[in-house]
């Protein structure tokens, strides 16, 4: 059976639909999504491992963006500009050495 090979666009239209998923999942963000507020309350009675449980999950909780959507939405943004580029350098490169 002949292997079919991709026209050179596929890499760019794949870019291209991932860029678009990604700006749409950075303008939609369900509320569903979003990661609750931490209470403002500085005192805490805990003591021992829930102290030590509840540190972590606040300093888990900070690194965490507010929203999901806007996260996977800022990935895939990036993995569609950097394929994008990577098939553009490709057309001034030599074609033995083109990864696309």
């Amino acid at each position: 059976m002949p292997e079919k090979t991709s026209p050179s666009t596929a890499p760019i239209m794949a870019g291209i639909a991932l860029l678009g998923a990604g700006l749409l999942m950075r303008r939609w963000r369900p509320s569903v999504l979003n990661l609750p507020d931490r209470p403002e309350k500085s005192s805490h009675a805990d003591r021992g491992i829930a102290r030590a449980a509840r540190k972590s999950r606040d300093g888990v909780a900070t690194v965490l963006p507010r929203n999901m959507t806007g996260s996977i939405g800022r990935s895939l943004i990036i993995m569609g500009a950097g394929l994008i580029m990577v098939r553009a350098f490709d057309e001034l490169v030599d074609d033995e050495e083109a990864l696309f």
